[in-house]
């Protein structure tokens, strides 16, 4: 049984072959290659799990338009998916796009601690996306995250005599007895706070099915989380997932290099606005993988987590171009992870037409020629120099030349 380093993600696995603007195909030899490396990756994720194989070679194909150029990318269908699976990606797609855009409020509300002796304190809240986070006025820590999508809430409103919601409790369902209890300056802003907050909850997957499994994990509001479906919403180019798999290889690469991350891959919206995932694999080399498939094949059971970081840039026709065109011009390369990439700690350029096409890339390779190419990390410094730790919080060395990397995101997979 062959294994691999840097466990390999999922399905969906998509492939591609430059174009001319005139529809003419560059090279049908590797067209070809680029059709058998994805059915290798389909055969050892997708029959992996489902055990059977089917030999009819069918593709799906889309078309990316890069400026003159147009790149035909292939989805191998080795699988016809069952019907009860394209039916539950179907809803997991329309959820997402039918959901209203909610409005958002910011503001000051005093808490009440859970402590009786200590009374109510003053917390800067903010209610964005169908989260509630509220934070310490004066360092500006996050003192609590509240994800309706996540965890399942119930809201309770405390009245005056005269019928007037005067506070309002927040209450996770389940085994919890922690309680989230605000009130506003005036009886206005309350009532404000409280009318939109019923239209998040309304409008959360925790109001559609019970979410019970995020309250049983102590001080749990204390730490970041988002769902796959508020993923699906707000991942943009550029924004990365690490990933800590649960395979024996992975373990031993997260001790040699001191991180808590074995595999990273960058995320990127193609085919109408679908989002995929960008990451070099050991068996097939640089692929796609649709996001929609991973949730629904539950590809998240091979790591013990998976964690999301946004980039915060302005996401200008430039960028969005430059981004599209190195997914493009790289899609297809073999994957390769050798001692010798080790020692390589300043960039060449590669001129040659031959070398560009045979170049090689690892996960954190592949992740950081692409921010290089955007110009969001420093030119001088080898790809090679990268590991899936150098891009979490945990380093703090990490410098982009422009924009930033958000804070971790642990994804709970649990609401799906």
């Amino acid at each position: 049984m062959q294994t691999s380093i840097d466990l390999p993600s999922p399905l969906g696995i998509v492939q591609t072959s430059s174009i001319t603007s005139t529809g003419k195909i560059l090279s049908p030899d590797y067209e070809n290659n680029l059709k058998n490396a994805a059915k290798r990756s389909e055969e050892d994720k997708l029959f992996r799990k489902q055990n059977q194989m089917n030999d009819q070679e069918e593709f799906e194909a889309i078309e990316v338009q890069n400026g003159e150029q147009i790149s035909l990318i292939y989805y191998y269908k080795a699988l016809k998916m069952d019907e009860v699976i394209q039916q539950n990606e179907n809803e997991i797609i329309n959820i997402v796009q039918n959901r209203p855009k909610l409005g958002m409020i910011e503001g000051s509300l005093m808490k009440k601690s859970p402590h009786w002796f200590q009374g109510y304190s003053q917390r800067n809240c903010i209610l964005r996306n169908r989260v509630f986070r509220y934070y310490n006025v004066e360092n500006k820590k996050l003192q609590g995250v509240l994800n309706f999508d996540v965890q399942s809430f119930q809201l309770q409103e405390l009245q005056d005599k005269n019928g007037n919601t005067i506070e309002f409790i927040l209450k996770p369902l389940g085994q919890t007895q922690k309680v989230f209890q605000f009130k506003g300056g005036t009886v206005d802003q309350t009532k404000t706070w409280v009318q939109l907050i019923k239209q998040h909850l309304q409008d959360s997957i925790g109001a559609l099915k019970v979410l019970k499994s995020l309250s049983q994990y102590e001080r749990f509001w204390r730490f970041e989380r988002i769902s796959t479906l508020q993923i699906m919403e707000d991942a943009e180019d550029g924004d990365i997932l690490l990933f800590q798999g649960k395979d024996i290889n992975c373990h031993i690469q997260r001790t040699l290099t001191q991180s808590n991350f074995d595999h990273i891959g960058i995320l990127i919206r193609l085919d109408e606005n679908q989002l995929y995932l960008f990451e070099a694999l050991p068996l097939h080399g640089v692929g796609l993988c649709r996001w929609s498939k991973f949730i629904i094949c539950k590809w998240n059971y091979l790591y013990h987590k998976i964690i999301y970081r946004k980039l915060q840039v302005i996401r200008d026709d430039n960028f969005k171009s430059r981004m599209h065109e190195f997914v493009t011009d790289n899609i297809g390369k073999q994957y390769s992870f050798n001692p010798s990439k080790l020692f390589k700690f300043r960039s060449t350029m590669l001129q040659d037409p031959q070398q560009q096409q045979t170049r090689t890339f690892f996960s954190s390779e592949l992740v950081a020629a692409c921010y290089k190419y955007l110009n969001l990390i420093s030119k001088e410094i080898s790809s090679t120099q990268y590991w899936p730790g150098s891009f979490s919080s945990e380093n703090q060395k990490l410098a982009l030349q422009y924009g930033s990397l958000s804070e971790e995101y642990l994804i709970d997979f649990e609401g799906e």
